[in-house]
């Protein structure tokens, strides 16, 4: 063995050697900077022994790809690796911008039914970040030439395997140690790394923040896992608790038996924000904001985790929140969900902009308690028109969903919206395709002012998700500040009055039995959606209260936070709760 390890470092090998340590280094500042650029607006170290053991899960991670070094004859191969890594590192950081989640196997899994949105991932590329990782990698493609040993090193190999393992090991008990003594509570250690829902006791069910507790290189190994578990229908059991059940006993005990006394229209625009509902950039929308019969709130914080749209259409419709590994509507389309357009006396219609495969709508609609699903493919300013028919046909129940408002905001073209061209190219998309829209829905609106017969629905508007990511807001942010100073004693100065980009969606309800125009000004969640229309339709006794509350009741009291009502909701889901009752 001596002579074995003199053999290692003679100078025949030391070269492999240098190119490994020169190799690992690389991977290992590109996890780094991936971090930096995804995650930086999230605090997940606080303490020194947590970042000492995110560091080491990083340099374990770099070490593991590090060690093709010594398998590989030709070093040319590295640069290929490099570049892999390279691609796998830059196509999260896009996908993070645009859902705000990291690539998993939901996205895979959806990736060939989203016909017409490869734009909106694309236009979120930010070239000096992006290619700075590629600019490492051209960096790295002349270190090959410093190795003059072809010969593999199958025990070099096999060493620098061991210590990597080792130290990914070492650095959960690191973080486990760091997290009882943070919490005060035991945290079972899992010596199965590579299966990302045997992580959540360790590093909690957000994936991205295991993904910043490890390394996003550990991903694809996460992915590999949760793909089998999806395609075979397996998943991890998490039993209700004799709490859970406690916490049920207040939150479902009303009747199965009710029945809407109130026609009901739902209509989910897609990324809308509420600094847009303005008298300039949504003047229909923002008239109906002050209308007599209506109910604004305009601090809707979303709750999507996994499937942005797919969420949100889900949180509205039965007041349930998102699971927290993947996509409700692609793991349990079958559950039996307490939707409220079950309770519709008469038929009830989902109109969508998409074909049904998108999020798995041919099985959600009907868990959601529609009828039946009408497709439709014209833009946005035609859909109102569309679902104004089917008023006029007698039907009473409606759900549509827009999309022309999705990234990259194609719909701008169609706005008469004068901007400057200066201002950065998302935000004037976004603004004037919002203004685009509004003009089709100025149609719609102007008839629930004029019409006896739409005048008795309730009529819900909000977002399903917010868009921007936080780079972007905040660039548009300080556009907006800027140009407000500038245009403060000008006809324009319009720019000025958005309010602050955050993340909050705006809900509007109309109802005959709203009166005094109500706002409400305080932080809530998509979760108080649901129970708010529910009071209106003739639905307040039903069974499921919820986990939100009547944002119309001022007098209520939030029965469950919010960190709470997650993993409730998602025992809730993998059980199929609902079914049972």
């Amino acid at each position: 063995m001596r002579e074995q390890i003199k053999t290692w470092l003679s100078v025949g090998y030391r070269a492999n050697w240098i190119v490994f340590g020169l190799f690992t280094l690389l991977i290992f500042v590109q996890t780094l900077l991936f971090d930096h650029f995804a995650f930086r607006e999230l605090v997940l170290q606080p303490s020194l022994q947590n970042q000492l053991a995110m560091l080491l899960s990083k340099l374990a991670a770099s070490m593991l790809f590090g060690s093709a070094v010594f398998i590989l004859r030709d070093k040319r191969w590295l640069i290929a690796l490099s570049l892999v890594i390279d691609t796998w590192l830059v196509a999260n950081l896009i996908y993070m911008r645009n859902n705000h989640i990291l690539l998993d196997a939901e996205a895979f899994n959806m990736s060939g039914n989203l016909h017409g949105y490869f734009w909106s991932v694309l236009i979120y590329i930010e070239w000096w970040i992006d290619l700075l990782f590629y600019g490492l990698t051209a960096l790295f493609s002349c270190i090959y030439f410093f190795t003059t040993q072809s010969k593999r090193c199958w025990w070099a190999w096999l060493m620098t395997l061991v210590l990597a393992v080792g130290l990914r090991l070492g650095a959960e008990a690191l973080y486990v140690n760091d997290k009882d003594k943070t919490t005060h509570t035991e945290t079972k250690y899992d010596a199965a790394p590579f299966i990302r829902e045997h992580r959540e006791p360790v590093y909690g069910t957000h994936f991205p923040t295991t993904v910043a507790n490890t390394s996003v290189l550990y991903s694809p190994l996460y992915i590999t896992s949760d793909y089998y578990l999806m395609i075979n229908g397996i998943q991890p059991q998490r039993p209700l608790t004799h709490h859970d059940y406690s916490v049920m006993a207040h939150l479902d005990n009303g009747q199965d038996s009710v029945t809407l006394d109130s026609p009901l229209i739902i209509v989910l625009l897609e990324s809308l924000e509420n600094w847009v509902v303005t008298p300039q950039i949504m003047p229909n929308l923002y008239r109906l904001t002050q209308n007599e019969h209506t109910f604004y709130a305009n601090k809707i914080h979303t709750q999507i985790v996994g499937a942005p749209s797919a969420d949100g259409q889900m949180i509205v419709n039965t007041g349930l929140l998102p699971i927290n590994a993947g996509a409700t509507c692609l793991h349990y389309p079958h559950n039996t969900f307490p939707a409220i357009m079950k309770l519709a006396p008469d038929s009830a219609i989902c109109l969508l902009p998409h074909d049904t495969c998108v999020w798995n709508q041919t099985e959600m609609s009907p868990a959601y308690g529609y009828d039946s699903t009408i497709c439709y493919s014209d833009i946005d300013t035609v859909l109102f028109c569309k679902l104004d028919s089917l008023v006029d046909d007698g039907y009473r129940y409606i759900q549509c969903i827009t999309q022309s408002t999705h990234a990259p905001f194609v719909n701008e073209k169609y706005s008469r919206l004068t901007l400057p061209r200066t201002m950065p190219w998302v935000m004037y998309n976004f603004i004037r395709g919002f203004n685009a829209l509004d003009d089709g829905l100025g149609y719609f609106i102007r008839k629930i002012e004029t019409d006896s017969v739409l005048q008795q629905y309730t009529i819900v508007f909000t977002g399903d998700h917010r868009i921007l990511h936080h780079e972007k807001r905040a660039q548009m942010q300080r556009y907006a500040n800027r140009w407000s100073n500038k245009y403060a004693s000008s006809d324009n100065k319009w720019i000025g009055e958005l309010t602050p980009m955050d993340d909050c969606l705006p809900l509007i309800i109309y109802s005959p039995k709203i009166t005094g125009n109500p706002h409400y000004t305080e932080d809530c969640y998509q979760m108080d959606i649901y129970p708010t229309y529910r009071a209106l339709v003739g639905a307040e006794n039903y069974r499921w209260r919820s986990f939100g509350i009547n944002l119309m009741d001022t007098l209520q009291k939030r029965p469950i936070p919010e960190d709470e009502a997650f993993p409730l909701s998602d025992r809730l889901i993998r059980n199929n709760y609902f079914n049972s009752k």
